[in-house]
């Protein structure tokens, strides 16, 4: 719907600088001209890195943030539940999501739960992000549960691979 309304608006914008071109030609070029300038401005600050947005996931280093490690069950359908305890060891700013890298392997049957945190043995058969807001105030620690949906193409058999979740980012306010 945006784009028709976008598609439709500047349609008039041309009609009506067609018109004064015709009307007024001087006036009409110079019009042409501002709104060429505007155009070609705003392509330029549309395009820049949004440096407040990029602040805001690097206030709290990730190292403050502490997991108790995550577990996953299968909730429903192709939805897998995560559930971990958070704490944010920031002493000034509140947690206000948390960005997870979960990646599945294929191990091979000898393979060392215990160990888990060495996967070299393993093939890397998928890997997702996955978003999980949250509003966690300085040195506060709560339980965290969100659900991921997994395609059944992505992963035919989710359960009997092996998850390495790990937090990679966290936005802070």
């Amino acid at each position: 719907m945006g784009f028709v309304i976008g598609v439709v608006v500047a349609l008039i914008v041309i009609f009506l600088l067609a018109y004064i071109t015709a009307k007024k030609p001087v006036f009409g070029k110079v019009v042409i001209g501002l709104s060429v300038l505007m155009i070609m401005a705003s392509t330029f600050f549309y395009f820049q890195k949004d440096e407040h947005a990029e602040k805001k996931k690097n206030l709290i280093p990730i190292e403050e943030i502490k997991s108790s490690g995550f577990s996953h069950s299968l909730a429903y359908g192709n939805y897998y539940k995560l559930t971990s305890e958070i704490k944010n060891n920031s002493q000034r700013y509140q947690l206000r999501s948390i960005v997870l890298d979960v990646k599945f392997f294929k191990c091979p049957a000898s393979f060392d739960t215990e160990k888990a945190a060495k996967f070299e043995q393993c093939q890397q058969v998928a890997d997702k992000q996955h978003k999980i807001d949250i509003r966690l105030a300085p040195q506060q620690t709560s339980q965290v549960e969100s659900y991921l949906l997994l395609g059944e193409n992505e992963l035919a058999d989710a359960q009997n691979l092996q998850w390495k979740i790990e937090i990679i980012n966290g936005v802070a306010r």
